[in-house]
């Protein structure tokens, strides 16, 4: 299938209009558990289309990678995401934070901070040949055994 303008232009357009309120979303808590999912799936699927877009459009594009105002953009960009990103590592938002906390917490504590019953826990956890005695430290779960985090996490909080 070639290419076409016709199709790609309406979809880049349309994903990155819905990516952007999504974004806007999340920035402000609105629809929280919602919006992320939609964010990132139509994330991938808008570098998608960029990418198609950017072939389409490759000769225009070089025209504008000639004028002095894209390597002023370009470090621009770069630097307000490094900036961005090195404000997010020296000051972690408090869920993250209290996600570590809770992974490096002794079993039993964690179990009582997020309201899980400790025995209930241990037989569905067993299930899948994880050992709650064996492990001392909440993320010890899935550590020791190679499981996945998630999994592991999911079939507690059932």
């Amino acid at each position: 299938m070639k290419l076409n303008r016709n199709y790609i232009t309406p979809f880049l357009s349309l994903v990155f209009f819905v990516v952007g309120i999504s974004g806007l979303f999340m920035f402000f808590h609105l629809l929280d558990g919602y919006t992320e999912v939609v964010h990132e799936v139509l994330g991938v699927f808008f570098i998608v289309c960029a990418i198609f877009h950017i072939i389409l459009n490759w000769k225009a594009l070089k025209v504008h990678f000639k004028k002095r105002v894209f390597l002023p953009a370009l470090l621009s960009v770069l630097t307000l995401s490094g900036i961005i990103i090195v404000s997010e590592r020296m000051f972690p938002p408090v869920d993250l934070q209290i996600m570590n906390r809770i992974v490096r917490a002794p079993v039993k504590d964690a179990f009582n901070a997020l309201n899980i019953d400790y025995y209930e826990a241990k037989k569905r956890l067993k299930t899948i040949g994880i050992a709650v005695d064996e492990a001392q430290y909440f993320e010890d779960l899935w550590k020791n055994t190679h499981a996945d985090a998630e999994e592991v996490i999911d079939l507690i909080l059932k």
